[in-house]
């Protein structure tokens, strides 16, 4: 039977793809719990339209996080924490921190980051110990803005 995919699904195919699948997986899963419905001509033009109408959209998200990336590269976050004599922070700045901090600093004002949420799992603090800055001083920090656009954002980590 073919259907077309509502949702994105791993191992099963991508929002609006047309695939062949079993009658009974079809009628007792995917449509029951509307990921995917019958493919019929109507419904294939119908997400053809949709297809087209999100790419477009895509390309202009994409034009935008880009101007982003350029933005974020002059970024600098600041955070005070108390620390040791060593430079230890007690207090480490966390993924949560930084986006928190990030989406503050971009989402106010006009331009491309205009109402821009950063999620803590875009943060990237990958080679500090335990995913956490407990150090102060400066650290450059990832952003995956999109799966193909990645930002540097420069950390500054000053005691209380």
């Amino acid at each position: 039977m073919r259907v077309i995919i509502l949702q994105n699904i791993k191992g099963l195919g991508q929002m609006g793809d047309v695939k062949i699948v079993a009658d009974g997986y079809a009628r007792n899963f995917l449509f029951p719990k509307k990921i995917a419905k019958l493919a019929t001509d109507a419904a294939l033009k119908e997400v053809d339209a949709l297809k087209k109408k999100r790419e477009a959209s895509q390309n202009l998200e994409t034009e935008n996080v880009v101007k982003l990336a350029e933005q974020l590269k002059d970024a600098v976050l600041e955070f005070t924490r108390k620390a040791t004599k060593t430079g230890k922070i007690y207090s480490a700045v966390t993924k949560e921190d930084i986006a928190e901090a990030l989406t503050k600093q971009f989402s106010t004002g006009g331009g491309p980051a205009s109402g821009w949420k950063v999620e803590p799992n875009s943060v990237n603090l990958e080679g500090h110990e335990g995913g956490h800055i407990k150090q102060l001083g400066e650290h450059i920090v990832k952003i995956e803005l999109a799966p193909d656009v990645t930002a540097e954002v420069k950390v500054k980590v000053s005691q209380e």
